[in-house]
C-alpha cells in the first residue's frame, strides 16, 4: 500500500468514525415516582408503562434517572437510583441500541421489584432534595423533571392531608415560600411536569384541599423563568415522549 493510499484510508476511516457518533445534544429525563399505598395499581401501572415507552424512545446519548418517593428520602433513597444512558457512537446495524433496549429492559424489571410496595409514608420534599444533587452534574439546558405522584407530603413533619395549613390557597402559597426558603430549593432552569396519579387518599379530599395542594407545588417549584406544568393525565408526559415542554414561562403568582 503507497503512502497515498495509507493517508486515504485513514481520512475515510476518521470520516466513518465521526459519522457513526450522533453530534446532538444528549437529553436527560429525571422522574420520581410515587409508589406509596394511596396510589391505586392502576395508576402505577400505568406509570411502570409509561416508563417503559419512555426508555425505548430515547436518542444516543440520553439519559433516564428514575428515583422512588420513599418515606424517608434521605436514608432510604441509596442505591435505588437507576440511571439509564442510551449509547452515544452507532454500531453497524444499530446492534449498540438493540443491545440498549434488551439492557435497560432488565434494569428497569429489576428496580422496579426492589421498590418497597405499598410504603405508608411520602417523602416527596426529600426526594426533591436529592433531585437536586442530580441536576448539580447536569448540563445547563439539557434536563426535565417529571414529578408523577398524587403530592400528598407525608413524612415525620408534615401531613399534607390533615394539616392546618392547606386549608386555604393562601395558607398553602405562604407555608410554600416559608419552606423554600428554609429547605434552600431551587431548579433554576430546569422544566418540571407535574403529574398526578389517582389515588384513594387524594379522592377523599375536600376540593378547597385539593386546590390548596395543587397551590403548594406551584409555588414551591415555581422558578423565575417559568411554573411547572400541570398534568391530569398522570403518566402522559412520560407515554408520548415529548412532553414537559421546555418554553420559558411566568412564574405562578402568590
Amino acid at each position: 500500500m503507497t503512502k497515498h493510499s495509507i493517508a486515504l484510508f485513514a481520512a475515510l476511516t476518521g470520516v466513518l468514525l465521526f459519522a457513526g457518533c450522533d453530534d446532538r445534544t444528549p437529553q436527560t429525563t429525571v422522574v420520581i415516582i410515587d409508589t406509596s399505598l394511596s396510589i391505586t395499581p392502576r395508576a402505577l401501572r400505568s406509570a411502570f408503562d409509561a416508563v417503559q415507552n419512555q426508555i425505548a424512545t430515547l436518542q444516543r446519548g440520553d439519559r433516564l434517572i428514575l428515583i422512588p418517593i420513599t418515606g424517608d428520602a434521605l436514608n432510604d433513597t441509596q442505591g435505588r437510583i437507576l440511571r439509564l444512558t442510551a449509547p452515544t457512537c452507532r454500531e453497524a446495524y444499530d446492534a449498540d441500541m438493540r443491545r440498549f433496549a434488551v439492557q435497560s429492559k432488565k434494569q428497569f424489571a429489576e428496580w422496579a421489584a426492589s421498590l418497597t410496595p405499598h410504603q405508608k409514608r411520602t417523602d416527596i420534599l426529600g426526594t426533591l432534595d436529592i433531585v437536586r444533587q442530580e441536576f448539580a452534574a447536569i448540563p445547563k439546558g439539557t434536563g426535565r423533571l417529571v414529578i408523577v405522584s398524587d403530592f400528598l407530603e407525608d413524612d415525620s413533619s408534615y401531613n399534607f392531608v390533615t394539616s392546618p395549613k392547606f386549608t386555604t390557597v393562601g395558607h398553602a402559597n405562604g407555608f410554600a415560600f416559608v419552606l423554600r426558603a428554609e429547605r434552600h430549593f431551587s431548579l433554576w432552569g430546569v422544566p418540571i411536569c407535574l403529574g398526578r396519579l389517582e389515588s384513594t387518599d387524594f379522592a377523599a379530599l375536600s376540593p378547597e384541599r385539593r386546590e390548596a395542594i395543587q397551590a403548594f407545588w406551584m409555588e414551591y417549584l415555581a422558578e423565575k423563568d417559568r411554573a411547572p406544568e400541570l398534568h391530569f393525565d398522570g403518566t402522559g408526559m412520560l407515554a408520548n415522549g415529548d412532553g414537559c415542554a421546555t418554553r420559558p414561562q411566568h412564574a405562578a403568582s402568590n
